[in-house]
């Protein structure tokens, strides 16, 4: 039992180190993106409206391409992207 509860450690510690680096490069589009926004010249406010436009694009086609329990974890992930956007705005007000 005690090899069995190693071996679902170690899966949940790959699956946290996956989530990371997911979620890291996440974050590297997301401030990619606010750069070329900024080089545009648009505010924060409407380059905010503009991320959580692309999340919610991103959100219907995972739900039109992906299956299953992939879009599930797929959808989940952007509601999460959206809501990083967010919580500078919620913070803020």
């Amino acid at each position: 039992m005690d090899t069995f509860t190693r071996a679902v450690d170690a899966l949940l510690q790959l699956l946290i180190q996956i989530g990371d680096l997911i979620l890291a490069g996440i974050v590297a589009v997301e401030l990619w993106l606010r750069a070329q926004f900024a080089l545009l010249g648009l505010p924060p406010a409407i380059q905010t409206v503009l991320l959580i436009a692309i999340a919610v694009v991103l959100i219907l086609a995972a739900l039109r391409l992906f299956d299953g329990l992939i879009r599930v974890a797929v959808v989940l992930v952007l509601v999460l992207v959206v809501l990083h956007v967010l919580l500078p705005v919620i913070q803020h007000s």
